[in-house]
């Protein structure tokens, strides 16, 4: 079940902003709280961090609606929609400038305040994708630059795929981390046992503070996709497919990695070098969340970039 947008209201006027908070709740809005001045608004703004604001244009005090809507916007990124019953030209050339996602006009309609809030929420909503998105593709460029530079030293006698060193490679995925605001990424290589049967071991990883390292745990040094029940994602990751899939998504007996890793939530992606599996990128969440197909794509081309540094000759 999805949570309730949340809202924080900032009218001086109690009667008014008693019958807003009504209003909201009825619509099926949560309301944090209200807040009668521009000082309380951004100390509470601060704490809350609601999904939107509405904010009368007019306040008394120090501060007015538009300086406490600009910092806002500034400050946390938070949509505004104001509340006016009426506004100068000067008045409404200063709003401009704190980029408001709405306007609404007292007395309010209830129909026209419920559809100027969804479409806010929903405009906010796409920024913050392209926002990501654009990071996540920037992350991805500074990554092509840094391995066409550490790729173009001495190719091995043999011709065999390159291994990086873990410093270069953490300097490679920790933007591309940052940017999508993941948990930790890990490269697991496949690689044949003495015996010949084909083994996987995590290779190189990154992970946020709150991750708690895996890489020299034993059990993800030469396991085998069979051993982790993942016979079926080794022939999808043979095929080109990305598993994306959250703990709570996956079958049972396919949940120990995500065990192991302490994650609640990865895209999987194969690394091919000359058309021939190499392993396989995972990102991971530390909670349960599903990331966009322009996220994925650019986890996609991270993924082949991978695979052609380390296969350049």
């Amino acid at each position: 079940m999805m949570e309730k947008p949340a809202i924080f209201i900032v009218e001086d006027e109690a009667i008014v902003a008693n019958d807003i908070k009504e209003t909201l709740k009825s619509l099926g809005y949560a309301v944090q709280g209200i807040a009668k001045s521009g000082e309380v608004a951004l100390e509470k703004v601060k704490e809350l961090l609601p999904d939107l604001v509405l904010m009368d244009i007019h306040l008394a005090g120090r501060l007015d609606g538009v300086e406490t809507a600009g910092t806002i916007h500034v400050l946390y990124g938070i949509p505004v929609i104001y509340l006016t019953a009426y506004a100068d030209k000067a008045l409404l050339d200063r709003a401009k400038v704190t980029e408001p996602y709405g306007y609404v006009i007292k007395p309010y309609d209830e129909r026209e305040l419920h559809s100027v809030i969804e479409m806010a929420l929903y405009k906010h909503r796409i920024e913050r994708e392209i926002n990501k998105r654009d990071a996540v593709l920037f992350a991805v460029s500074s990554a092509v630059e840094w391995l066409l530079r550490i790729s173009r030293g001495d190719v091995p006698a043999s011709h065999q795929p390159r291994d990086f060193n873990s410093s270069d490679i953490r300097d490679i995925l920790e933007p591309i981390g940052l940017a999508l605001d993941a948990g930790a990424i890990g490269i697991f290589k496949a690689h044949p046992d003495p015996a010949g049967q084909e083994t996987v071991s995590l290779l190189y990883e990154w992970g946020c503070p709150a991750y708690l390292p895996s890489l020299y745990k034993p059990e993800l040094k030469q396991f085998t996709f069979s051993s982790l029940n993942l016979t079926r994602w080794h022939d999808l990751l043979m095929k080109g497919d990305v598993i994306s899939s959250t703990l709570s998504g996956l079958p049972d007996n396919e949940k120990r990695l995500y065990d192991l890793l302490g994650v609640k939530a990865a895209v999987i992606l194969p690394i091919f070098i000359r058309d021939n599996l190499w392993g396989f990128i995972g990102f991971f969440d530390l909670a349960e969340r599903t990331r966009s197909s322009d996220e994925i794509e650019a986890l996609r081309i991270t993924a082949n970039l991978l695979g052609a540094a380390m296969g350049y000759r």
